[in-house]
């Protein structure tokens, strides 16, 4: 099996389906290497070891997956549509921009309700670095899109945010008034 296919299961499992497993999750999104390595190979639709878990996490572009100290535990940074999960966020002051990738069908949405929306997950994410931006648009495989936000204006206006361990800007909504470019690929 592929790695790719392996991290959009653990993506899966980590971030939105945990009991498809059987694992144990705690509130912050964190469950048991070893759970995690014995329930998917008991599942048998892939297979799991310490090495390879160990590679993923080390290998994955966008740093989604943190292990604890001693490797004991694992979770997905951020992204969780589990209601009950609270991603572990640092409250910062954001750079003075951000960037969400997005589509244009997307932006389109956005400019008609007025607000980016964190959709099923816990918050907007947002990147600091515009490249990340673009991947995170293009995953999406419709014509890409990438808003760059106005984050200082936001923090001026009182507007919280966190980071997470991998350096994912979140935060609740973003007005469509802080919304100061969209962002294109070259035609």
């Amino acid at each position: 099996m592929s790695q790719a296919k392996l991290s959009i299961y653990l993506c899966r499992l980590l971030r939105h389906a945990p009991e498809d497993a059987g694992l144990d999750m705690d509130i912050h999104g964190w469950v048991s290497t070893q759970q995690l390595i014995d329930n998917v190979n008991k599942a048998g639709r892939h297979h799991l070891t310490m090495p390879q878990l160990e590679q993923l996490v080390a290998t994955d572009s966008k740093g989604r997956y943190r292990f604890s100290p001693d490797k004991s535990r694992i979770k997905a940074c951020q992204g969780h549509s589990i209601p009950w999960v609270e991603p572990e966020l640092t409250p910062a002051a954001p750079p003075a921009y951000l960037y969400h990738g997005t589509t244009e069908r997307a932006w389109n949405a956005i400019q008609d309700s007025g607000y980016i929306s964190r959709m099923s997950r816990h918050a907007v994410h947002m990147q600091a670095d515009e490249s990340k931006a673009w991947q995170s648009a293009c995953r999406w495989r419709q014509a890409p899109v990438v808003l760059k936000i106005d984050a200082q204006a936001m923090a001026a206006d009182g507007i919280p945010f966190g980071v997470s361990d991998n350096g994912v800007w979140c935060t609740e909504q973003v007005d469509r008034k802080y919304v100061c470019d969209v962002l294109r690929p070259f035609a």
